[in-house]
């Protein structure tokens, strides 16, 4: 879900069951995953990021920050602002986006807001404030990204939120997509979820017959091999693991069961096929961005592929993924010289 309000929050809880407002129902556990990069504040109940003054409405970048730092950043950031207040004799300027539907454009308007010290929470401050109130949840910081490059690290902290004492997973990014997919087939595949699945292969999502591939043309055939996630370096990745096609078979499944928060196949095609309708012409910068977004989003998926193998192949506390990874480094060479064009 999106960065929600203090209010969003306890009703989205109270609606998964993690608190007995009746001393009768059975409370459910609640891990809540934030994927946020950015730095975020709350303040009266409302989140809210910093922004450059000329650019309010452009993310600030942070990529590559880890869960530790970005919390030190905001728990600083929440100094400077009582600061402020209180130089203000209790006032702070904010600024909020207004979007006006006649013009289809959003602007940025300043207002003057009162606040009181306890006014002013970083959101690992409001989750542990919903716990004292009887929330039954775990609340952890790990940044996850579509610009993040994928390391096995973050599979390992995405993995170690997960416990058999817990009920529901929430995963908190930017706008609800970003990695929320990427973090939310993690806990599929290490969950055994997929299991459940109908696991019978049908036409139009895991072969194509021989009587179509006769009526195709070779481009449209190559589309579908591409949308169902068969790139060179993939296949050549199944070969290489244990359970390889079986394992690419499952985080398939996942991936389709996941498509709600975001299609990890179609965003490297879509990559691929804007970056090969690129023109010489056009800007190197966009190409490079392109081929940099779409090697990640390849990137993703080697890893969720590498991880069901792992999973299939290793006992929960016998070894971390990334020491698993670390062990083979013909993996890791796959992993390096992953290209988006083949």
């Amino acid at each position: 879900m999106a960065t929600p309000t203090v209010d969003g929050a306890r009703e989205v809880l109270s609606y998964l069951g993690c608190k007995d407002a009746t001393g009768r129902d059975i409370i459910q556990k609640v891990v809540i995953t934030d994927l946020r990069e950015e730095v975020v504040v709350y303040i009266k109940g409302t989140p809210f990021v910093l922004r450059e003054l000329d650019q309010p409405v452009d993310t600030l970048k942070h990529v590559g920050i880890s869960g530790p730092m970005v919390e030190n950043i905001e728990a600083r950031l929440k100094e400077d602002i009582l600061s402020e207040v209180k130089q203000l004799e209790g006032r702070l300027l904010l600024h909020q986006e207004e979007f006006n539907t006649a013009t289809n454009q959003c602007s940025v308007l300043g207002y003057w807001e009162h606040i009181d010290l306890e006014d002013v929470m970083t959101p690992a401050e409001v989750y542990s404030t919903l716990r004292d109130q009887g929330y039954c949840i775990d609340y952890k910081r790990i940044p996850l990204t579509r610009e993040r490059e994928a390391l096995a690290a973050d599979v390992d902290s995405i993995q170690s939120s997960i416990n058999e004492s817990s009920r529901y997973y929430l995963f908190i990014s930017h706008t609800g997509y970003g990695g929320v997919a990427y973090a939310m087939a993690i806990t599929c595949l290490r969950l055994g979820a997929d299991a459940k699945f109908v696991m019978e292969q049908t036409a139009e999502t895991h072969f194509v017959s021989s009587s179509l591939t006769k009526s195709v043309s070779v481009k449209t055939f190559t589309d579908i091999a591409l949308r169902q996630g068969d790139y060179r370096d993939i296949l050549n990745l199944t070969r290489a693991l244990i359970h390889g096609p079986k394992s690419k078979e499952e985080v398939d499944k996942v991936i389709d069961r996941c498509v709600g928060a975001g299609d990890l196949r179609e965003d490297i095609l879509q990559y691929r096929k804007a970056l090969r309708d690129c023109s010489h012409d056009d800007d190197d910068e966009a190409r490079s961005y392109l081929m940099d977004m779409g090697t990640k989003a390849l990137r993703r998926y080697f890893f969720l592929i590498t991880f069901r193998s792992y999973v299939h192949c290793t006992s929960l506390h016998e070894v971390t993924f990334a020491s698993w990874m670390e062990a083979r480094p013909e993996l890791g060479h796959l992993c390096d010289n992953l290209k988006l064009d083949r």
